[in-house]
């Protein structure tokens, strides 16, 4: 209608070529007339088998038969024929009532036609049927409706027209591909529920036999932090013994000493007992000589008479004296004798008393040697106690982290369980499986979609 020839044409050519364009057209697409109020002049075959009617049922009928009541009240429906009168040319995709009242999308264009004088004088519209187009597109779009209620067992149908063929069949794909994937998140959802569960119950029973080690090892350290007091005292108190037993050891070998400088002065008074005895002895012998020569002295004195009566005196007295040295050095020699005795005894028991007290020295050294052993493994027991007692005190640390951890750990797994639980409640909304699910349908009459 708006074409012009680049190059002077006959009048004759022009009217065929236009005559060509309008058959061509009237062949291919729907046309139909309007005055510029909408009612409708003239429409092709190819209008009146998309909508059902004939011609005689839309010449002098309004062009709002063909759209939604409620939509042919509002001031669009007025705005839009406004415009066409006024010159402009509107082209979209609209959707048109047939006569069984069934909706026929037309991809359209409305152009007024101008007068010499370039006014408008009718409106004409050439469209194509899109029905078959657009149900596949609304089909596409229910699919996509029904994926955003997380039903992915819904499939369309692969539309006729390869673009939409190709739309169709990518959807069913990814469909089927987040199906199978949302299948297998959900077994792996399942089993991390069930995972976490199993792992918040453990950290919950290791939470509290940790936390009872942590108490036993606090009792422990507590306790053998006692006994190493104990022990330490103990050391002192060793120590002591040891010392003790060390001076008692000193004190006994002094003695030992004592009694064998007793034994040596008894063995040196024995011997000077034996000596003495000689000599009484030789005293004896003397006195007996005296005796014998003072006998023999009175003897002479007797046979020389009155002369020798005062040798014989003499003699006599001698006699006496030597008599009374004998009995002197005999009671000496008794006592002697009797000192003797005593002395050997005596030298008998010091002797005894020295091996006695040798074999006490030894006793108490050898005891003093065992209270040292003893007094030098107990610091050694202390020393280990000390240290086992820093390890304790270091495990108790260690274990009240562990303890603080494994709350941690428990406090993560119930999260876990709890997030788990949560991603499982949230997949279990989507349906993954093709089980014979009907998808509602959006219809093609729907009043939202029967707008201009």
């Amino acid at each position: 209608m708006f074409w012009k020839a680049k190059h002077p044409v006959e009048p004759s050519k022009v009217d065929d070529v236009t005559e060509t364009f309008i058959a061509i057209i009237d062949r291919t697409q729907a046309t139909i007339q309007f005055e510029l109020d909408g009612t409708i002049i003239d429409a092709n075959a190819n209008l009146l088998r998309a909508t059902g009617y004939t011609l005689d049922e839309l010449v002098g009928k309004h062009h709002s038969m063909f759209v939604d009541p409620g939509f042919a009240k509002t001031p669009a429906y007025a705005q839009f024929w406004e415009r066409l009168g006024q010159g402009e040319i509107l082209d979209d995709i609209y959707p048109r009532i047939a006569k069984d009242g069934s909706t026929v999308w037309m991809q359209a264009a409305y152009a007024p036609v101008f007068a010499a004088d370039g006014t408008p004088t009718r409106v004409i519209k050439i469209a194509t049927d899109i029905t078959d187009r657009q149900s596949d597109i609304a089909e596409i779009a229910v699919g996509l409706e029904e994926m955003s209620n997380k039903t992915l067992s819904h499939r369309i149908a692969v539309s006729k027209h390869n673009d939409l063929a190709k739309l169709g069949t990518a959807f069913n794909l990814a469909q089927e591909q987040l199906s199978s994937a949302l299948d297998i998140a959900k077994d792996v959802s399942s089993g991390v529920e069930q995972t976490a569960d199993d792992l918040s119950q453990a950290s919950g029973a290791l939470a509290q036999r940790t936390e009872t080690q942590a108490a036993t090892l606090e009792e422990t350290a507590a306790a053998l932090e006692e006994m190493s007091a104990t022990v330490q005292a103990t050391v002192g108190s060793t120590k002591d013994v040891e010392r003790a037993a060390k001076a008692a050891t000193a004190t006994a070998e002094t003695g030992g000493k004592v009694v064998d400088n007793a034994v040596n002065a008894m063995s040196l008074i024995e011997k000077s007992s034996h000596d003495i005895a000689r000599i009484i002895s030789v005293m004896e012998e003397i006195a007996f000589q005296t005796n014998l020569l003072a006998l023999n002295a009175g003897v002479e004195a007797a046979r020389a008479g009155d002369a020798g009566r005062g040798f014989a005196v003499v003699a006599s007295e001698v006699r006496a004296l030597a008599q009374r040295a004998s009995e002197s050095a005999g009671e000496i020699k008794t006592l002697i004798s009797g000192s003797s005795e005593h002395v050997a005894s005596g030298v008998e028991l010091v002797g005894r008393a020295g091996k006695e007290l040798s074999n006490i020295i030894s006793s108490v050294s050898q005891i003093s040697s065992n209270i040292s052993d003893i007094a030098n493994t107990t610091t050694e027991q202390a020393t280990a106690l000390t240290e086992i007692n820093t390890g304790l005190s270091q495990l108790d640390q260690v274990t009240q982290q562990n303890t603080a951890m494994v709350a941690e750990t428990s406090a993560a797994g119930q999260t876990l369980a709890k997030d788990a639980k949560h991603l499982t409640e949230v997949l279990s909304d989507f349906q993954t499986h093709i089980d014979g699910y009907a998808a509602p349908q959006i219809s093609m009459d729907s009043p939202e979609r029967l707008s201009a």
